[in-house]
């Protein structure tokens, strides 16, 4: 039996050719994204590894650095999880009563692949792509995301009464929105490619994960959060890694635990995932998942893609965001402040037309983060050299006060972010002078008012705050 590459779509799996192959190969499943890509002459120019399991193929996936990586499954490995599955009463009930599954997720990856083919198929229930008008009055089930969510909630389309998401922790703000909506019940699916499904929860209810009895877990290192190890029979214990041309192999030792990368904790009501290892930062006295500030970002439902990187500078990290939206800058800024804790809020934001991607399609973080730096640094550089000092009490004039900060007096009525290109750090800046001159607290409501946009506006308030002092 021959390791072939597929590069496989929705036709792939609903024709029967999957069921096929593993009859007589070893498939090895591409996204068809990847076509076309570096990571396609990758898979194409060097000799595939060898599966030596009968009915076994590999998911092939990458992580942030874009190089690939094949991991190896077998029907009876898999067969083993889908009966977990088929006899979990709470995951039962999803399917109770259901026509036909929607799946919006791709086949080619573990979640789509057990959730979006193996599992329905098991219940012999029609795979459908896009939801349709129907007359029955049977609930309808989506396997899908919370991106697809959170796009049908923005656009206004009809939502499904049940639907199995995973990929990501599922954003707080979406969650209160469908919650508050009702007739919506939600299952959250908690594994990777490497480890299978570890767990579930009901993302509107539960801010814990439920592990299943077959996953034996704990949780290591120092601090709060840890990092937690599993064994588990769905496991993957080995995988291929493309280094120096060729693929290598990487056997996890038996009985050892598998470290997940995810940090959290545990108690009887579960275990709380705070983020990825490698995506969580110290700011502002705070250990801070940049995935949950992206997943927070996307439950607001604001126009385009918001990618959250840190950013390392000599008073340790902070925050920098990247996006493709058409808002704003000031707007977007007012959004995040209220709407996000204050330790979530990134000190820049940088708006380009797209998004940097590897050539496996992900977010290439690497360019982003250098951005964002690029871009602190030139606001940081700004601030300094149009720095004039001055002394400021109640009868320091307001035009004295921004020429201090933009290093020239506004016209009465420029817009101070269109106009003048004030962000967040001078805008911050000029809060403070305001309320250094006021000798007082600038209420937060008062800062989301239009005074607040140009020379004359800001003069205005200020008159009205001594005078009602």
């Amino acid at each position: 039996m021959a390791s072939l590459l597929r590069f496989a779509d929705t036709d792939y799996f609903l024709s029967g050719n999957f069921k096929r192959d593993l009859e007589t190969n070893h498939p090895i499943l591409v996204d068809p994204l990847w076509q076309g890509t570096k990571l396609e002459t990758d898979l194409t120019t060097f000799p595939l590894p060898t599966l030596s399991h009968p009915k076994s193929f590999c998911l092939v996936t990458s992580g942030s650095t874009g190089l690939p990586k094949l991991v190896p499954k077998d029907l009876e490995q898999i067969q083993r999880e889908l009966d977990v599955w088929l006899h979990h009463a709470e995951f039962l009930t999803f399917f109770q009563d259901i026509e036909e599954v929607i799946v919006q997720v791709p086949f080619c990856h573990l979640y789509g692949l057990l959730w979006g083919y193996l599992l329905p198929k098991a219940l012999d229930l029609p795979i459908m792509t896009e939801p349709r008008e129907r007359e029955s009055k049977s609930p309808s089930l989506w396997i899908t995301s919370a991106p697809q969510l959170q796009f049908a909630v923005t656009q206004r389309k009809p939502l499904p009464e049940r639907a199995i998401v995973s990929g990501m922790k599922f954003p707080v703000p979406l969650a209160r929105e469908l919650r508050d909506r009702g007739g919506i019940s939600l299952l959250e699916i908690y594994g990777s490619t490497e480890t299978g499904g570890m767990g579930y929860r009901d993302p509107l209810r539960q801010n814990r994960f439920q592990l299943l009895e077959e996953v034996k877990f704990h949780l290591v290192g120092e601090g709060e959060e840890k990092e937690l190890l599993i064994q588990s029979p769905f496991l993957s214990q080995s995988f291929y890694t493309f280094q120096n041309k060729d693929w290598e192999l990487v056997s996890l030792p038996p009985d050892k635990y598998y470290a997940t990368g995810d940090l959290g904790d545990t108690s009887e009501l579960g275990f709380y995932l705070l983020g990825r290892k490698d995506r969580i930062i110290k700011h502002k006295g705070k250990r801070v998942s940049l995935d949950r500030i992206e997943s927070e970002i996307l439950g607001l439902g604001l126009d385009g893609q918001f990618v959250s990187v840190p950013i390392q500078q000599e008073s340790g990290d902070t925050i920098g965001l990247f996006t493709n939206s058409t808002i704003p800058l000031d707007e977007l800024y007012r959004t995040l402040r209220n709407e996000l804790p204050t330790s979530h809020v990134p000190r820049v934001i940088v708006i380009q037309n797209t998004i940097p991607k590897l050539p496996n399609g992900k977010t290439d973080y690497r360019t982003i983060t250098k951005l964002c730096l690029e871009e602190l640094i030139r606001l940081k550089q700004l601030q300094e050299n149009s720095k004039i000092p001055v002394s400021i009490d109640a009868n320091t004039p307001i035009g004295i006060i921004l020429k201090s900060i933009l290093g020239y007096e506004p016209k009465p009525n420029d817009h101070l972010v269109y106009d003048c290109g004030m962000d967040s750090i001078l805008f911050t800046e000029m809060m403070m002078k305001l309320e250094e001159k006021l000798g007082t607290k600038i209420p937060e409501e008062d800062k989301q008012t239009s005074y607040f946009v140009s020379l004359s506006g800001l003069e205005e308030y200020v008159k009205e705050k001594l005078y009602l002092q």
